[in-house]
């Protein structure tokens, strides 16, 4: 009886031995695969909010946090909603939406962007919420930028607006494919925590 236990034990501990070891497989493939995503985090930042959040992605992704640049920089005057004579008004009466006006920023850093963006696998855009859509540099980046067979994450950040269809706006005019993989994204109001990104993000599927 007692070889019999000391046998049944022996082989029990072999069987664990040998699930604890295939676990530690599956989470070192797990890790590896997530390590071998090349990651670029986009942002547009005017006054600082999406900027700050761009970086708390960057470092829970450890991707590559790279700043669109407007070749001709937003000053305060220019971010004055109330100036119906500023800049972003003018930009925002163009047209009906972002999407259906011929306002295009340009970018100062356009080829480092595509530069980065080649090698990724998924590209993150930030950006802040301007009467409830991207600003229309957003859409200079997506109108030249290839994203096509990338996981694209949008995300913004605003005092009270949502999201809403600003992503929607922006995909319908990005240079994408079949096989580009636009995920929903998310709007932050105002800077999150670390831990609310960390959160978000381990939530996502790419």
């Amino acid at each position: 009886m007692r070889r019999g236990k000391r046998r049944i034990l022996k082989a029990a501990a072999v069987f664990m031995a040998v699930v604890l070891a295939m676990s530690c497989v599956n989470v070192a493939e797990v890790q590896a695969k997530e390590k071998e995503k090349n990651i670029v985090v986009l942002y547009f930042s005017a006054t600082g909010t999406t900027k700050a959040t761009a970086k708390k992605i960057g470092k829970k992704t450890k991707g590559t946090v790279i700043e669109i640049k407007a070749a001709k920089p937003y000053t305060e005057d220019d971010l004055d909603y109330s100036n119906e004579n500023s800049r972003v008004v003018k930009e925002h009466e163009s047209a009906a939406s972002p999407a259906k006006s011929k306002v295009r920023p340009k970018i100062s850093n356009i080829k480092a962007i595509k530069k980065a963006v080649k090698k990724a696998d998924v590209v993150y855009i930030g950006y802040p919420i301007w009467w409830g859509e991207a600003p229309h540099i957003v859409y200079t980046l997506v109108e030249n930028v290839s994203l096509k067979g990338k996981t694209v994450v949008p995300f913004s950040t605003s005092i009270s607006s949502g999201l809403g269809n600003s992503a929607k706006h922006l995909k319908s005019k990005a240079k994408i494919s079949a096989k580009t993989n636009w995920l929903k994204g998310r709007n932050f109001y105002d800077v999150p925590s670390q831990k609310t990104v960390n959160n978000w993000i381990d939530k996502l599927k790419y």
